[in-house]
This record gives C-alpha cells, structure tokens and sequence, in this order.
C-alpha cells in the first residue's frame, strides 16, 4: 500500500477519505443520480446526503488498527476459550477463495463470535472478512478501531432512508465486486435461546442484487457453526429476557464484558457447513417466478439448515440434556451416565457430529462434565450424603436450557416422532397410522419458527428413518393403541419430553392470552409480551407450566410471528374469537401429551463397571 494512503487509514480521516473516493466512482454516481430522480430532490443535494450516509459505512484496512483488533480486542474477548476449529475445512475454503469471494454466515452466540472467526482465519492463513455488525458497538474504542481493521456499522433500524438503504446495498456490491470477504449474523443478533434464530433477509437480497446486476459473478456463501461449551454472559442474556431492557454497550460496559472473559471457561467449536454458491442457485431458478419469489428466503434457510448439519453435540449439551430430564429431582453419577449413554449410541447410529463426547462413556467423563457445570453455578452438586448428587441449580433452568438447546436440533424430529406417537395412541382413532401422521404433520407446523424442517417429502423420510432406530420392527408393531404404548415404554430413552416442553409451553402461554384479547382490539407486542411473561410466571408458580425455561421473549415472540402467519393475531371478524380458542386448546393438548409421556419412565442403559482411576467416581457410585 502507497505510504501516505497507509497514514491517512491511520488516521480518523481514512474511512471519511474512502467514502469521498467511493461516492465519486460511476456505479454511485449513476446511483445516486437514478435516486435523485426517483425522490425528486436536486442531484446536488442527493449526492451530498449519499456521502454523508457512505461516512457512517465504509471501513479501511490499516496495519494499526488490524494489529489493534488482534493483539488488543481480540484477546479481551477470547481469552475465557479454547477455540476447536475444523482446519480440514479451513484450508478448503482458503483453497476455493483463490477463485470466488466468500461471504462467512456463521451463528450468533457470544459477542465474541467474531474475534472467534478472525482468531483462526489468522492462525490458519485465511484472508480477513469485512465483517458487518450493528451500530450499537460503534463506540470508542471498539468503533474507531473496527472501522480501521475492516468492520463495517449498519443501523440497527433502516426505517424508511431510501439513501441510506440505497448506499448500503451499493456498498456491499462494491465489497463484493472487488473480490472482498465478508462475514455477518443472518439471525440479526445473539441467541437468547441456545439454538438458531429465524433469519434476516436484508442483506442476503443485496447480494443477489450485485450477482443480478451483473457487479459480481458469484459469491461462496459459507454456513458457520459457532457453538460454545459455556458462556459467561448467558446469565446476562437470561436476565435481559426475563427483564425485557438489555444495557446501553459502551466503554463500562466493555470493560466489564473483558473482565468477564478472564476466567477460562472451555471450549469454542468452530465448524463450516457445505458452501454453497449463490449465482448456481439464481441459475437453477431461472426464469421460474415462483421460484424466483421465494429464492432468498430458501436460501437463508438452507444456509441454517447446513449451519445446523456443521454444529457438533457438546459434552455440556448431553449433560444438560440428561438433568433436565428429571427437573428438580436431584441425579445420582450413575444415573446421569446411564441417560446419556442410550444419547451417545443414538448420535452415533445417526453419525451425528460430535466433539470430544467419547469420555461419557465413562463415569469418569461424566463427573468432568458435571464439575464444569457445577464451577459456573449451573448444576449444583451434593456431596454430603451416601453419595453425591446433581441437579440443575435453582434458578438457572433457562441456563442449563440455553446450553442443551444447542444440540435440540438433532433430537427435534426424534422428540415430534415420540410425542405423535402417544397422542396418536391415546387418541381413540379408528385409523391410528393416519392419526400419526396428523400429528406430525401438525407438530411441524406448530414448531416452524423454531427449528428448520425439511420439506414434506424429506420430513417424512426422516421420520421413517428416525422411526427404524425407535424399533427396527415397528411396521409390526403400530396397528393398535396398545402395541404403541408398549413401543414407547421399552424404548431406551425418551427425548421428547426433555426437548419439546419448553417450548410448547412457550407457544401454549402466547395462545392462551391471545384468547382472552377481543377480536376487535389491536395487540401490540411489547405489551404482550410483558403480559405474557407476567401471567407465565403466576403459572410457573402455581406449577401449571413444569419448566421455568419457557419464560423467554424470544419464545413469545416466535409464537406471535406463528399466529400471525395463521391469520389469529390482527383484528378480525366475529370467527377470530372460536379459531384463537381452537388454537389454544391445541397448545393446550400438546402440553398435557408431553406432561403425560414425560410421567413414563424408559429402560436405561446398563449399569457399567466404573474405571478407578478417580477416587470421588468410585466413591459416587460405590
């Protein structure tokens, strides 16, 4: 780089000097003018604001500040990680960068997602991505040194700024078009869940705009799976839901945030789905225009389909996965293990990605796990009667629940094949295989904005195949009622009732308000969901709703993007009243099945001999 472009990047002046340069090249120029026109404002005046809007967006790339991110705000973020990233894939993807510019998606989890991704692209040789963020961390001295290392800020809110949308989309084509790599959260920010967030289109229509526009010729576009052992700020996270009000970032805040992460609290699995390109899915369109009219929204899910294929199951998941089984109710080691041993058999027969979960195999490996969990406060552990026990710790359901609902998506149509299958066999149907898949059918639908499922004709076939591992002879064994219960009652485990819960819960608090509001008055949705988490409370504590963890206004917010999309929550006719009823008793249906099938108690795995290389494993399960 030319020694006096290197010292203005250095400088204050060096984003403002490129937005300058940017505003003047043809494309902008030609846009703002087709702008000027379509808003019947002076060219002049339009092109001034249009470099006033480029000002907030465009970044440099200087030596200080990349080394400032690196060795300054890097560290600060990362140091509580060890990161497990998949080289093989890494060096792949550096291998097809050679010829295509990749756009990184990855998952949303931690405010230090990106330091996670910049880290080991470093490490590894990759070229660095231009990585896109909310303006909320705009702040000094995160801002100053993002903008002078390759990070670009964008609104939180676009409103109706026709310039500011414009050059924005200009912008990332000019990214592109020069051979740029880019990185952004399509789930448009953290999970408060633990699991993948429904998408944001924005962004990915302007990329499909400069393949269209014939700026670029194809993007890679690169599912990433971020996924965590255990976070410090979950807790914060959980606050923030249960409170509704999330705390202004800024310099205290950072310095907390960085105070946090000096304790090192495991593992970060970094893994890369199949990458895809965008110009061989415009071409399969084609003309098409159905195909065509849903292209970005089937791509964005495609992409979290294959981040979901990339996300291995952690050794915290299982494990939380296992005491969230019993509630309340302390575990025993033994007990623990033998309700994740049948787990790792079944991840195992599906050849699902793990990481590092061969040591609960061993009671040894267990007790590890539980001892991470009990260090963060998560599990409580007690040890001073015959022999220690486990339980979720008071208070931190919704935790144990974030971390357990990184790997639900794996047991999702396992949980919706058991839960079909006891309502179908308690439902006095003639016609029990048709019930079944009623059932299933309706279960998907209900849980579409949560999890992402395959078309009908692939759901179905891994309904099959999930339906061979259940019982390899169930085709013997489904022609009546009583042949179903017993299926279920010899299975080695049971997932739905761990699994499907909290969030039927959820949906079945959004349905029962929703009922009670007349027909004719407008729901708005803060409210609403301060309503809502107020009356889930009173039921959490009546003991009418069984998980603590279903309180969540991302939850909530899910449902009413559900009852929308089922025409049940804008104000409508007399009939509006019956059909959100309806609804409600279906929720309600759905949480006493699961209360139901969560009462029977599957047969575990064999007891097993504990290796005696730790004295406190032979002492648990003497």
């Amino acid at each position: 780089m030319n020694p006096l472009r290197e010292l203005v990047d250095s400088t204050p002046l060096g984003p403002w000097a490129e937005a300058r340069r940017i505003a003047r090249l043809p494309r902008f120029r030609a846009e703002i003018e087709a702008l000027a026109a379509k808003l019947g404002q002076p060219a002049e005046q339009v092109a001034q604001e249009a470099e006033a809007r480029l000002r907030e967006l465009v970044t440099v790339r200087s030596h200080s500040g990349t080394w400032l991110w690196d060795h300054a705000m890097g560290p600060a973020h990362t140091r509580a990680f060890t990161v497990d990233g998949d080289t093989a894939a890494l060096a792949k993807l550096k291998k097809l960068n050679q010829q295509h510019a990749l756009v990184y998606l990855p998952s949303h989890r931690s405010y230090a997602d990106v330091f996670v991704t910049s880290m080991l692209m470093r490490e590894h040789g990759a070229r660095r991505t231009r990585v896109l963020g909310g303006d909320n961390l705009r702040f000094f001295p995160l801002g100053p040194i993002a903008r002078h290392s390759g990070g670009v800020f964008i609104r939180r809110s676009l409103g109706n700024d026709q310039i500011y949308k414009a050059m924005l989309r200009e912008y990332l084509v000019h990214l592109v078009a020069s051979g740029e790599n880019l990185e952004w959260y399509m789930e448009g920010g953290r999970s408060r869940t633990g699991k993948l967030r429904p998408p944001k289109y924005g962004l990915l229509n302007y990329l499909v705009h400069a393949i269209k526009s014939g700026a670029a010729k194809d993007v890679i576009l690169v599912p990433t799976s971020i996924c965590y052992d255990q976070l410090h700020e979950v807790r914060a996270m959980m606050d923030q839901e249960t409170s509704g009000k999330k705390p202004k970032e800024g310099l205290p805040w950072l310095i907390d945030y960085a105070r946090a992460q000096q304790t090192w609290i495991g593992h970060v699995h970094v893994r890369f789905g199949e990458p895809m390109s965008l110009a061989e899915r415009l071409l399969d369109a084609g003309e098409d225009a159905e195909r065509n009219k849903y292209l970005v929204e089937k791509t964005a899910f495609e992409v979290f389909k294959r981040i979901n294929f990339a996300t291995p199951v952690t050794t915290q998941a299982l494990a939380t996965l296992a005491l969230l089984t019993s509630g309340d109710r302390a575990l025993t080691l033994d007990e623990v293990y033998r309700r994740t041993v049948p787990l790792l058999d079944y991840l195992r027969a599906r050849s699902v990605p793990v990481s590092q979960v061969a040591s609960l195999r061993h009671h040894q490996g267990v007790l590890e796990t539980l001892d991470t969990l009990v260090k963060t406060r998560v599990v409580e552990g007690f040890r001073d009667g015959a022999e220690p026990v486990y339980r979720i710790a008071p208070g931190q359901h919704a935790v144990a629940a974030y971390y357990r609902n990184s790997a639900v998506h794996w047991f999702i149509n396992r949980a919706i094949l058991e839960l079909a299958m006891w309502k179908a066999a308690h439902s006095g149907a003639e016609d029990l295989v048709k019930a079944g898949k009623q059932e299933t059918l309706a279960l998907r639908d209900l849980l579409k904005f949560e999890f992402i499922f395959s078309d009908r004709a692939g759901f179905r076939d891994e309904l099959l195949a999930e339906s061979d591992l259940f019982d390899p002879d169930w085709r013997n064994r489904i022609a009546t009622a009583q042949m179903r219960k017993d299926m279920i009652a010899e299975a080695p485990f049971l997932i739905a009732p761990t699994a499907l819960p909290t969030f039927l819960e959820a949906y079945y608090v959004v349905a029962e308000r929703l009922a009670s509001h007349a027909p004719a008055t407008v729901v708005e949705e803060k409210a609403f969901l301060d309503e809502c988490m107020s009356v889930g409370r009173q039921w959490v504590m009546q003991q009418r709703l069984s998980h603590p963890e279903c309180l969540s206004r991302e939850l909530f917010g899910n449902a009413l993007k559900l009852v929308a999309n089922r025409g049940l929550l804008a104000p409508g006719d007399a009939t509006l009243a019956a059909r959100r009823a309806t609804f409600a008793r279906e929720c309600e249906s759905h949480v006493q099945a699961i209360n139901e099938l969560g009462q029977v108690r599957p047969r575990m795995a064999g007891h097993a001999k504990p290796e005696q290389t730790h004295p406190e494993v032979a002492r648990a399960i003497a």
